[in-house]
């Protein structure tokens, strides 16, 4: 009896420890993705060709610049969405870039036949909605300007 309830204390414990620790769950995510999309955006800067392959026809067709400069484009977007995401300026709003370009990708890997990219993107489109959904509430910009707004008060 002792050992059950020894384990039922070590559990209440940890739940309680994790319950006070929660805020880095959603800094942990916000961390990921930026570094996804600082990678994927830099590197569209060096490797516009092999990016520009992924692109399926019939998107290719729709975009009116030629798809190398679609992919400097697209760097210059993921990198400022991983840098807003990183410093934690304007969490949710970057959140919504993720989220759409993510949701874009989704879209365009239907059909394909690249599943594993397209299971992939989808993880990271969910991890991209839950941090719209909750923002960023420790270690970043937007938490110390409401704690400077809050001291003028």
């Amino acid at each position: 009896m002792t050992k059950i309830h020894d384990f039922k204390s070590k559990l209440n414990l940890l739940s309680n420890v994790l319950e006070k620790k929660s805020a880095y769950g959603t800094l942990l995510v916000r961390i990921g993705i930026s570094g996804v999309f600082l990678w994927f955006g830099i590197d569209k800067f060096f490797h516009p060709t092999n990016w520009s392959a992924w692109v399926p026809p019939w998107i290719g067709s729709l975009v009116p610049i030629s798809l190398i400069t679609f992919m400097y484009v697209q760097g210059v977007f993921e990198t400022i969405t991983g840098c807003l995401l990183l410093v934690g300026y304007k969490t949710r709003f970057a959140a919504f870039l993720a989220v759409l370009t993510l949701g874009g990708v989704a879209l365009a890997m239907l059909g394909t036949g690249q599943t594993e990219v397209m299971l992939r993107d989808a993880g990271l489109l969910a991890a991209s909605l839950s941090l719209l959904l909750s923002g960023s509430s420790c270690f970043c910009i937007n938490s110390i300007k409401k704690k400077k707004k809050l001291k003028n008060i």
